[in-house]
């Protein structure tokens, strides 16, 4: 009955006010610890940042140079922000690269070995359409990306972004507004590649008996309010004729609070799930909130192999 009065009680807390984890009470399960005896070493100490080289081209929309500086810089200033990439200084990117993708050059075929840097991204307008009228521009544009692992020169991703548009009611609100739709696109293509490659997350603690998790990725890892996450362990399966290590999810919930390194989440039937401080975190497909247009829904791959 005890139980059943505490978990009605924090559900009347979600429902009666606004998330508040710091006016939750610390439970029983709060102060459980989930320790995975063969987590790697880089868990526990500082995560080693991979360096990024970002190539950006207006492709045959010469006359567009302002827009592909826009999605050049959205790269360069998103990827920079996460946690886990280092984006490389522009000398180390050499003038044949440059001119391979000015010369719209298939990025399986660029030459990356004079790039310092474990990763490159390829961008550029793919398409562009302007329909001018009496008293408004309305436009249609794409923009392609690549993602090539330059230790095989391999592409190891693409993507074709269509952001949402609006008209404008000048050529220097066409410009404003291609600028923004650019900003859009990057930022999308970088949640995708944040939910990639993203080492695994934790929960820091808990509070309310489990209700509420506060866990090791925020604003920097480009997850917002509404982003849905999983909690899970890892298990040993190699008795049973599995995996040596498998994820064992034991619970889902919401992200409410967004701070820049971390981030408050919501346990969904708190009462029934085990989550507690050291529990494995990832995002969920189909996630609301994750990215910036909320137009593009992305996950958390794996994040451990077997």
């Amino acid at each position: 009955m005890k139980r059943i009065i505490a978990g009605a009680g924090i559900a009347a807390l979600f429902a009666g006010c606004a998330f508040n984890p710091e006016a939750m009470p610390v439970g029983q399960k709060d102060s459980l610890v989930y320790v995975d005896e063969g987590a790697p070493k880089t868990l526990a100490t500082q995560e080693e940042k991979a360096k990024v080289s970002v190539i950006t081209s207006v492709g045959d929309y010469a006359n567009y140079k302002q827009v592909g500086e826009s999605l050049d810089s959205s790269l360069c200033s998103k990827l920079a922000g996460f946690a886990f990439f280092e984006v490389v200084d522009r000398k180390s990117q050499s003038a044949l690269i440059k001119d391979a993708v000015a010369s719209g050059t298939d990025a399986e075929d660029i030459d990356v070995s004079g790039v310092e840097a474990d990763f490159v991204v390829v961008a550029r307008i793919a398409s562009l359409t302007v329909s001018p009228s009496a008293s408004s521009y309305s436009f249609e544009v794409v923009f392609d990306f690549k993602w090539i692992s330059k230790a095989n020169q391999r592409v190891i991703m693409t993507d074709s972004i269509k952001p949402p548009t609006r008209s404008a009611s000048s050529e220097v609100d066409l410009i404003a507004a291609l600028n923004r739709a650019a900003e859009i696109a990057a930022r999308d293509f970088c949640a995708k590649i944040a939910a990639k490659y993203a080492p695994p997350a934790r929960v820091l603690q808990t509070k309310g008996n489990g209700a509420a998790a506060r866990i090791s990725i925020g604003k920097n890892y480009g997850i917002g309010e509404g982003t849905k996450v999983c909690f899970y362990e890892i298990v040993d399966n190699s008795d049973v004729g599995g995996d040596k290590r498998d994820m064992n999810d034991i619970a889902t919930g919401e992200v409410k609070r967004v701070e820049e390194k971390s981030a408050w989440v919501a346990v969904d039937d708190p009462d029934n799930t085990n989550v507690r401080k050291g529990v494995y975190v990832r995002v969920l497909e189909t996630s609301r909130g994750f990215g910036a247009s909320l137009m593009e829904s992305t996950g958390l791959g794996e994040t451990f192999g077997n």
